[in-house]
């Protein structure tokens, strides 16, 4: 199954239209300091900021993420220069520096041609910005000398944004990598053709399963399947294949099902009464037996054959499988069609 397209927009939607919100009411917030402070330069380019981030939900309406993350890193190279040569390094604006390198590979990771490249010369240019801005603060006065509380005001805000943003940046990452870990291991454990378990999921099943005592594994497979696929092909095969597993999970709706391999089928069920879970292996048994198969104009009957052990301590998966395959092969060379205990 192919990694959903519409969770990965939603993932990139709702982050830019997070940040830019949060991006607005931040320069708001500085819009309010600087006009306390009575910072007239200030206050005109952090009002034109405030205008281009309103401008920007433009840009995110018709999904332009990648034009968007370009231009917010700018708009903020030239913010960062602009208020640190103004107000002094102490201000902490500088922090958005490392932020801006965090965000450049999370673009990158989620854009379409994910080139590594371009992440690397945003970190080069976030690094030169940093460096540059540092040395010109050390040899010059900057333009403003703001008093004492706009300082830490500013510095706190400041680091407080940018670690937040970083954090969260990082946890919508780790959440998206999981959930595509997650759909990887399931999808490595699903049956591509049948969607029920494979013999992958087979093994994590039993390694999960704490009540072994109690269970019965069934193998069974299609008798005189091969025949199937040479007189009515394989595409009559696979739909085969596909409604017995149906079948099986209907009926054995509280078992363990798995396609264990060509057409071999594995069971897991309850086994605390034997004549209870032979009956229920007989109504599957039965219930494909009756069964008319259609594939186009085709319509095909079939049987199934059915091998049962229940468990005993110190079984591994393999050999309860074998001694399962066991009884099914002792059914097969008495006649076929028959579920064996």
């Amino acid at each position: 199954m192919p990694v959903s397209n519409d969770k990965y927009y939603k993932t990139i939607n709702k982050t830019c239209y997070t940040a830019n919100i949060t991006y607005l009411i931040l320069h708001i917030v500085y819009l309010v300091l600087f006009i306390i402070a009575k910072l007239d330069i200030l206050i005109y380019v952090d009002a034109a900021v405030v205008a281009i981030y309103v401008l920007f939900f433009l840009l995110l309406k018709k999904k332009k993420y990648y034009l968007y993350a370009l231009i917010c890193g700018n708009v903020y190279f030239g913010l960062i220069s602009i208020t640190t040569i103004m107000m002094g390094f102490n201000t902490g604006f500088h922090f958005y520096l490392i932020g801006l390198c965090v965000v450049s590979f999370f673009t990158t990771y989620f854009s379409k041609e994910k080139q590594i490249g371009n992440s690397l010369i945003w970190v080069g240019l976030s690094l030169a910005i940093y460096l540059s801005l540092f040395f010109v603060s050390e040899f010059n006065e900057p333009f403003y000398h703001i008093e004492k509380w706009l300082e830490v005001a500013l510095f706190t805000i400041n680091a407080v944004v940018v670690f937040a943003f970083v954090a969260a940046y990082l946890l919508v990452f780790l959440r998206y990598a999981i959930s595509l870990e997650n759909k990887i291991i399931n999808e490595s454990r699903t049956d591509e053709l049948t969607q029920i378990s494979n013999r992958y999921g087979l093994y994590d099943y039993f390694d999960q399963d704490l009540n072994k005592e109690s269970k019965v594994l069934a193998l069974f497979d299609i008798d005189d399947f091969k025949k199937i696929n040479d007189v009515y092909g394989h595409v009559a095969g696979d739909t085969v294949l596909r409604k017995v597993a149906e079948i099986a999970t209907e009926v054995l709706e509280d078992a363990f099902v798995c396609r264990y391999g060509g057409e071999e089928f594995i069971v897991v069920l309850n086994g605390n009464d034997k004549d209870g879970y032979f009956n229920t292996l007989e109504t599957l048994r039965m219930s494909i037996e009756n069964y008319i198969f259609k594939c186009e104009d085709v319509r095909i009957k079939l049987t199934i054959t059915i091998g049962a052990v229940g468990y005993e301590s110190g079984l591994s998966l393999e050999k309860w499988v074998d001694l399962a395959d066991e009884k099914m092969y002792s059914g097969k060379k008495t006649g076929k069609n028959k579920t064996v205990i």
